[in-house]
């Protein structure tokens, strides 16, 4: 109870109004990471690989800093999408570049790199589930400047 013994009334339209308000700010926070990633140099490298992969953009949960791009890709091995993407790297000729691969409880983790490393890292993480399906999660990683 609030000071004084008064009780809280909360009206319906006080707690309609929150959802619209949360609904409104998740929207607007997913469309804000989906144009991070389309203004940085890294839109036609995620276009391409979700071209290559034939995957299916879905939408991520609750969105995160740094911009975010999720998508599956079914039927689906992580061992097949991983051969694609050194395909990939090969058709860019140098232009992007490969981290090492870290592996752990299903998940498969690695950090994509321009030539010109100004511009972060692009970081792709792909969980193999059953079923022959694929669920990746994509992050543009900015370039800290301390």
């Amino acid at each position: 109870m609030p000071c004084g013994g008064q009780r809280w009334r909360v009206s319906r339209w006080g707690v309609v109004r929150s959802a619209v308000r949360l609904a409104t700010l998740a929207l607007l926070a997913a469309v804000g990471t989906a144009m991070a990633i389309g203004s940085t140099p890294f839109a036609s490298v995620l276009d391409g690989l979700l071209a290559r992969f034939h995957a299916v953009e879905v939408p991520c949960g609750p969105s995160v800093v740094p911009p975010v791009a999720c998508f599956v890709v079914e039927p689906g091995h992580v061992a097949v999408m991983a051969e694609s993407l050194e395909a990939f790297l090969e058709e860019h000729a140098g232009g992007v570049q490969r981290g090492a691969w870290i592996s752990g409880n299903g998940t498969h983790h690695v950090l994509l790199t321009l030539a010109d490393p100004a511009w972060g890292a692009l970081e792709l993480w792909l969980t193999e589930l059953p079923f022959h399906r694929v669920e990746g999660r994509v992050e543009h990683l900015p370039k800290r400047r301390w």
